[in-house]
């Protein structure tokens, strides 16, 4: 019964035969069943607050559940709303169907970041406005294809102007045509920044606002940079 239990005897014991009271009691036979009904009383009480602290951890685990299951849940909902939150701004088509201007539009308006995975460029256009990005605080950083640096390529001159720039280590072909601009505007499509792919090729350009497609435009870029030298 415990210590309390037995103290709580006594001290009954002392009260009722001090007071000559007794709850009307008549001798000590019954101070004893008194004091016997009140301990099994004590000990049905001890009995429900333990099913009660039983039941309050119980439901304290559930909670806990509850609440990961809740975090879990709000997290996919903000994926999929990302998801769904996609933008196009603009399909292009070559020959000069805007492809050149497109590029040069979203590159005049980066403020953060501007990575580029690049097969062919050659447009000398491209080439300046990125030096002119760089020149005014964006990160630039492009790789190019290794085969397609030549007398005529960007390369040369925007490693001399201090952008960014690394050759792609693919044994095969690097064929992107990419370029991510702060984190949430993608321009992807055959398009190759070069007079061909301006003026006379069948090319394709989409411009698309997602923070979600360019996190994983980004995941890509970051992995061929990580890899190129």
């Amino acid at each position: 019964m415990g210590e309390s239990v037995k103290l709580v005897s006594v001290f009954l014991v002392a009260l009722l035969a001090g007071s000559g009271l007794g709850y009307g009691l008549a001798n000590p036979s019954q101070y004893t069943q008194r004091i016997t009904d009140l301990e099994d009383h004590i000990a049905e009480l001890d009995r429900q607050v333990s099913g009660l602290q039983a039941e309050r951890s119980n439901l304290q685990s559930q909670i806990s559940d509850l609440e990961l299951q809740v975090t879990v849940l709000t997290g996919e909902i903000s994926e999929l709303r990302q998801r769904l939150e996609i933008e196009v701004l603009g399909v292009y088509f070559s020959p000069r169907g805007g492809c050149e201007d497109q590029v040069l539009h979203w590159i005049d308006r980066a403020n953060a970041s501007i990575h580029v995975l690049i097969y062919s460029f050659t447009l000398d256009s491209i080439g300046d406005a990125l030096v002119d990005a760089h020149n005014r605080g964006v990160e630039v950083q492009v790789v190019f294809e290794v085969q397609q640096i030549s007398q005529y390529s960007e390369y040369q001159m925007l490693r001399a102007a201090g952008v960014a720039v690394r050759n792609d280590t693919n044994s095969n072909l690097m064929h992107n045509k990419v370029m991510i601009v702060d984190g949430m505007i993608v321009l992807t499509g055959s398009f190759n920044w070069s007079s061909s792919g301006e003026n006379e090729n069948n090319e394709n350009l989409i411009v698309v606002n997602s923070t979600y497609i360019a996190g994983i435009y980004e995941g890509e870029f970051r992995k061929i940079w990580d890899e190129s030298i």
